[in-house]
Formats: structure tokens, sequence, C-alpha cells
């Protein structure tokens, strides 16, 4: 198959309406704001063609909608599933639905943004790292959602942080990461990394963490980690790396289970 065909294809895994709890922080952690969300994903009977329309509901009562639509030939390209919002977003996806909307490269004086998603049986979870035009940390968002309807009996009603989060253990799990030009590796064994130099931790509520740096620049590589505790044994983690002129170079997936040996 080729691999716009098949970025395609695992794009088509979100075809449901997710309802969801949208929440940004500022970067020391406060809470910024947080609405309810309807993420919704209809195509045509081939699924060449796709809907996506996202409606807010704000605290006040005011909704908000915006749509965007998707055609096999005229948005997937050789470097990613082209988003009509943002000529230099790109989307790069997992057949187990894991994802990314990430920006091609940093540029000077603009902001930069990434959402890392995560997909489990009925639930999906995303999180937003967004830098300001000065590459300073400008906000994170936590959106958790469920393709059945709210109140979601999985996902908390809690929007506050913790100090800290448990993440200690022997986690082995496998690995697999995709290139710019959409090729996909195949799995390798792996061990839960979490630490990196430099970073600032979030913990956020219902198993969600994110690791990244509190500033960003053209000349020093980095990465934006973002992982889900999805419960006592199982975690999925998703990492996005840049290069040191800025250009996106990978995203990894990394499934763990805890092991007790």
């Amino acid at each position: 198959m080729d691999v716009k065909e098949q970025n395609w294809n695992y794009f088509t895994n979100h075809l449901l309406d997710w309802h969801g709890i949208w929440t940004r922080y500022t970067p020391e952690g406060d809470i910024k704001e947080s609405f309810q969300s309807l993420r919704s994903f209809k195509s045509n009977p081939e699924k060449t063609e796709i809907t996506h329309t996202n409606t807010y509901t704000y605290a006040n009562g005011e909704n908000k909608q915006e749509s965007w639509e998707f055609n096999f030939l005229s948005n997937s390209l050789d470097n990613g599933l082209f988003h009509p919002s943002r000529e230099t977003m790109r989307g790069y996806f997992f057949a187990s639905g894991h994802a990314s909307w990430a920006a091609v490269k940093l540029e000077p004086n603009s902001y930069f943004g990434i959402e890392l998603f995560f997909r489990y049986e009925d639930l999906r979870h995303s999180v937003g790292i967004v830098y300001d035009e000065r590459g300073n940390l400008f906000h994170i968002a936590n959106i958790r959602e469920d393709c059945n309807e709210l109140p979601s009996q999985y996902w908390s009603d809690e929007l506050n942080q913790l100090p800290q989060r448990e993440l200690s253990g022997n986690w082995q799990g496998i690995s697999m990461t995709i290139t710019p030009d959409l090729k996909i590796s195949e799995p390798i064994v792996t061990q839960f990394n979490w630490h990196r130099e430099g970073h600032k931790y979030y913990y956020l509520p219902d198993g969600v963490s994110v690791s990244c740096p509190s500033s960003i620049s053209i000349d020093t590589p980095f990465s934006l980690i973002a992982n889900w505790l999805i419960n006592n044994y199982e975690m999925h983690q998703l990492i996005a790396n840049y290069d040191e002129l800025g250009a996106f170079s990978s995203l990894t997936l990394e499934t763990f289970l805890i092991s007790n040996v």
C-alpha cells in the first residue's frame, strides 16, 4: 500500500463523534479555561472525503463551531496529511489510532504547536503544546474524549493538576516510529524513559503526563512528550522529535506493560 494511502486509512480510524472536556493550562500549571467539546468526523461511503466539525460549549452557554474538509487526493501529501486550517501543519497516523498534528518546522517569530493523540477502545485523548513567537511555552491543552455520551464512565471531572505522579516500575514495551516521509518502522523492544534534561513536567488528571522544554529555539534539537497511564498495568507514550534546524524529524509511539519480574 502507498504510504499516503496508508496514512489516510489510519486517519479514518477517527470517524466517530468524540464528546470531550477541553482544558488549557498556563506554563505554571494553573487552569486557564475549560469547556465541553464535540469533535465529529463524517465521511462519504468510499471514505475519500471527510468532514471534521468541532463544536465548543462554554460555561456561559455560548456555542462556537468550526469545520474543515479533507479530501484524499488533495490533502494527502508526501510529508503528511495537510490540515486546511494551517498550511504548515501535517497529520501523522498509526494503525492503532495514535497520531499527531504537528508543525513541520519551528519558524522564527511565529507561534508553534503540536497535538499528540491517544486512542484506546471507546476513548480518545490528546495533549496540545503551544509555544509563543519568542519560543516560550504558551499553554498546554488536555482534551479527554469518549465516543459515548458525556459524562464519561472513564474520564473524571477533575481539572487541577497533580504535584507528582508515580511512574516508576519496570515498564517494558514496543516502539514504532513514523518519519516525515510517512514510513513506519518495524516494532522494536523498548523500556520506559520519562526524564529529559531541561524539561518541565505536568501531571494532568486521569493519568495524563506531559514533558516538554520551557522554551524552544532553532539550532537546538527538542522533544515533546506525552503519556497516558491507562490503568495500573498499561501505559502509552508519544514522542515528537525536532532536529537542530527546528524541523519535524519523527513521531514515536511506545506502548508499555508493567512487569513484576
